[in-house]
């Protein structure tokens, strides 16, 4: 989930200046140019009883140079409105200059409620661009349908079942602590459970964020919300595009489990159908 900062519509890209209201990668590394195809979202949005505007801050992924992959939440507040206003920029470090973002707009699953259910989230949607962004042909890509199902019976070893996770904002030591730079970041977590009645339903899965004393796999933050997972090949161990999961939901203060929506499933990828001309 994403913190809040009221601002003025003015300041709306003025990141390197302002109070943080996203989070990103715990204990990992600045990304610099290894993932393109991953923004930074900032959302526009009124609050309802002040009237006054703020900005909510995610990552996504960009499935093609128009259209940006994320989660409902990014996109849509917790009334079931949309953003009034959606800019994106897949710079390394996010700048203040406003020819460094693209606007777009923004579509959450019709399905969302806001974690009514949170077994059954529909956490998913996508920013259509107004203008294409550039990555040198480096995308997201969808799984198979089932991709993950394999994990339910056979999870396999920690090695055998790890994604890269990648996101802007804040970055973690031990203890969690907010500190931000405005670089995008990358990290491995491991999967550690599909199906979990209470938080995973069959539309989610469970990462761990726990890096131990400091050697752990690491993790996403609450402003990761809408980052990828990309899947880490067992037979390699080299990452690949495949975006098999949406950073959703984090417990433990970001040191215990996120819980990520899947995109191998048929609500995920018949939601995503008409926007990729499938």
């Amino acid at each position: 989930m994403i913190r809040r900062l009221l601002i003025g519509l003015g300041a709306v890209l003025a990141l390197v200046s302002a109070p943080l209201s996203a989070q990103a990668i715990t204990w990992g590394h600045p990304d610099g140019t290894e993932h393109p195809e991953v923004v930074g979202i900032i959302g526009i949005r009124m609050d309802v009883l002040t009237g006054t505007p703020y900005e909510e801050a995610c990552s996504g992924t960009l499935l093609s140079s128009d259209l940006v992959l994320t989660a409902a939440h990014c996109v849509e507040d917790s009334h079931g409105v949309s953003n009034l206003a959606t800019y994106v920029s897949n710079l390394p470090q996010l700048s203040a200059d406003r020819r460094a973002w693209v606007t777009g707009t923004a579509i959450a699953h019709p399905q969302f409620d806001n974690f009514a259910d949170q077994s059954h989230t529909y956490d998913i949607g996508v920013i259509q661009l107004d203008t294409p962004i550039d990555t040198g042909g480096v995308y997201g890509k969808l799984p198979p349908l089932g991709f993950l199902d394999q994990l339910a019976t056979s999870r396999g070893k920690l090695s055998e079942r790890k994604v890269s996770v990648v996101g802007y904002g804040v970055q973690g030591t031990i203890p969690p602590r907010a500190a931000y730079d405005g670089r995008r970041w990358t990290g491995t977590a491991a999967i550690t459970g599909l199906n979990n009645p209470q938080f995973l339903g069959d539309q989610s899965v469970r990462l761990s964020n726990n890096p131990g004393q400091g050697t752990g796999p690491g993790g996403v933050c609450l402003g990761d919300s809408g980052g990828p997972a990309f899947w880490i090949d067992p037979a390699t161990g080299q990452e690949t595009r495949m975006v098999v999961a949406l950073t959703s939901l984090v417990t433990g203060q970001c040191a215990g489990n996120s819980y990520s929506f899947r995109t191998d499933t048929a609500v995920a990828q018949g939601f995503l159908s008409p926007y990729l001309g499938k």
